[in-house]
């Protein structure tokens, strides 16, 4: 069985992702802040990534097939408060993780965003050139570089933003509506922003597939619809039996946030759609399938 090392495992990519790989992979995963689950077959440590002797004792006696670093400082408005800090593990760490990658021969697999462009145009190819906006995304594009000089057996994955369900109840955007209803909470949404969303099951049964492949370079992974955030909003309202009343049609540039946000960065999956024969859902097949015991 082939070994695959996960970091991040507390977040909410990395608890679904450890627990699907743990099924068929012998899976090693990280967490450091908050507490993660240890799904059967793994085993689970605990390491500050930012830390030189904490990463170098993990690999002492360790030699992963795969590695997946999904573990990053993603909170925006936390990386403009605090840029020093977000850079230390967003970029640091990443390519401390990419040189051992490297040299140990892994097949390296980093996480990144579609939010490394600037929203000007929408509809981003892999050739796309990179403008990010807010120090967040600035740190992403900076690892994706560091990644693609360091390690020959790599894929810089941009994502899209992600919904569903996690082991660890972690935050989504969908489970922030559902909350949000059951409240009664109006859910104030953009209706001039838009993103590809992928549900994170979907995302997760892709890169496993991309763990197993011979594909190098970037790739750029999200749902198969562009679509705003209110309207995604309907879609699982509609889903949930939700009254539309507690959507509220906001436009992106109402509020005044301390992070600058592109406004279409909807990503073109048609290169991950020819190499990778995981369906890539709609945001209705989607959310569908992730709530459907709702």
């Amino acid at each position: 069985m082939k070994k695959i090392l996960i970091t991040g495992a507390s977040g909410f990519l990395g608890s679904v992702l450890l627990r699907k790989a743990a099924e068929t992979w012998e899976t090693t995963a990280l967490h450091f802040a908050h507490a993660a689950q240890n799904p059967a077959h793994s085993r689970l440590l605990r390491a500050d990534l930012t830390s030189g002797p904490d990463v170098e004792a993990l690999f002492k006696n360790f030699r992963p097939d795969v590695i997946i670093h999904t573990a990053a400082q993603t909170q925006v408005d936390v990386c403009e408060a605090d840029p020093s800090a977000c850079r230390l593990l967003n970029v640091e760490a990443t390519k401390f993780l990419a040189e051992k990658a490297q040299k140990i021969g892994s097949r390296f697999i980093y996480i990144s965003t579609d939010l490394v462009f600037d929203g000007k145009k929408g509809n981003y190819s892999e050739e796309d050139p990179v403008n990010p906006l807010s120090h967040y995304a600035r740190t992403k594009a900076a690892a994706e570089r560091v990644v693609l000089e360091t390690c020959l057996n790599a894929v810089v994955l941009r994502i899209a933003i992600l919904y569903g369900k996690s082991p660890l109840h972690r935050y989504s955007f969908s489970e922030w509506l559902r909350q949000s209803w059951e409240k009664k909470q109006p859910t104030p949404l953009f209706a001039d922003q838009f993103r590809t969303p992928i549900w994170v099951e979907n995302l997760v049964n892709a890169l496993l597939e991309l763990a197993s492949s011979e594909f190098r370079g970037i790739l750029h992974l999200g749902g198969s619809q562009r679509i705003d955030r209110y309207s995604f909003g309907k879609i699982l309202a509609n889903i949930l039996g939700v009254s539309d009343d507690l959507l509220i049609r906001k436009s992106m540039f109402d509020p005044n946030p301390s992070a600058q946000r592109p406004q279409d960065v909807s990503l073109n999956i048609s290169l991950a759609k020819s190499i990778l024969t995981t369906p890539l859902l709609t945001v209705e097949e989607g959310l569908r399938l992730a709530y459907r015991r709702q």
